[in-house]
């Protein structure tokens, strides 16, 4: 299995695991609509706290999901929490190769929360 197929197969599995409740369907969608343009425009770092600071459990959980496909480059990043605190810590380095991983797996996670959620990305759950 190659690196984006694992990519895929755990958001797929993450996606398929978010509450049939429509509210969090459209917020979690959403927001992993809007992760790989945050991350590129305001970096990593920035991007992941300005997730965490919305303060929804269902975007806390975006944020583990995330934190669980970089887990296979930092064995350190266990959940949303510890995930920012390495970004916010990381030599340069090991910062640039967190940014690539985090964009490649948000990536399928806007593709998925588009196919298996059907959010669309006009929709503005973020309120």
């Amino acid at each position: 299995m190659t690196l984006e197929q694992q990519r895929a197969a755990l958001a797929f599995k993450h996606v398929q695991g978010i509450p049939s409740d429509q509210k969090d369907k459209d917020l979690y969608g959403s927001m992993a609509q809007k992760l790989p343009v945050l991350i590129r425009t305001a970096g990593l770092c920035q991007a992941v706290h300005f997730v965490r600071s919305r303060k929804k459990e269902v975007l806390d959980t975006l944020l583990n999901h995330v934190a669980e496909q970089l887990r296979r480059v930092d064995t350190g990043i266990t959940d949303g929490t510890s995930l920012c605190e390495r970004v916010r810590n990381a030599e340069l380095s090991q910062y640039l190769w967190l940014t690539r991983e985090a964009l490649a797996s948000a990536e399928w996670y806007s593709r998925l929360s588009q196919s298996e959620l059907g959010v669309d990305r006009a929709t503005d759950a973020d309120k």
